[in-house]
């Protein structure tokens, strides 16, 4: 799993489903409810996303401070069961 920020300042990992397996997922978007192998884990909406839906988020979503809270303990519950890429 690889973490990243969106142009907008949320917090977003690239990960595989068989790393979602790690937190209970199947691989399934939440957005689209198709099977992606991989796809991108959202801690502000807490969802799996299929790389053409985050696309489609990304576009049309505004920061909102006030979420802050949810997303970071989102992406510490993330972090503590799937495991970051090293950094090269």
């Amino acid at each position: 799993m690889k973490k990243m920020k969106t142009r907008s300042g949320y917090i977003a990992y690239k990960a595989t489903a068989l790393e979602t397996l790690q937190i209970g997922g199947q691989g399934i978007c939440d957005e689209c409810n198709t099977y992606s192998e991989t796809g991108y884990l959202v801690p502000v909406l807490n969802h799996y996303q299929r790389p053409s839906c985050f696309k489609a988020w990304k576009k049309r979503v505004k920061y909102y401070p006030e979420d802050r809270y949810i997303e970071d303990r989102n992406a510490a519950w993330y972090e503590h069961r799937i495991p970051l890429d090293a950094e090269q």
